[in-house]
């Protein structure tokens, strides 16, 4: 599978608050994204 690139706009809070749980969870603010899209669409599945 190909990685792509995307933009993603949010606001300075959930920015701040992504980074936190990325620094706290050890990852790149990056990983953090695509681990949290990877879960929605898991769940999404499910149902």
């Amino acid at each position: 599978m190909n990685n792509v690139i995307i933009t993603l706009r949010t606001n300075e809070e959930i920015k701040k608050e992504l980074d936190r749980i990325a620094l706290e969870e050890n990852r790149s603010l990056n990983n953090l994204i695509v681990t949290i899209l990877i879960r929605y669409l898991d769940e999404h599945k499910k149902n």
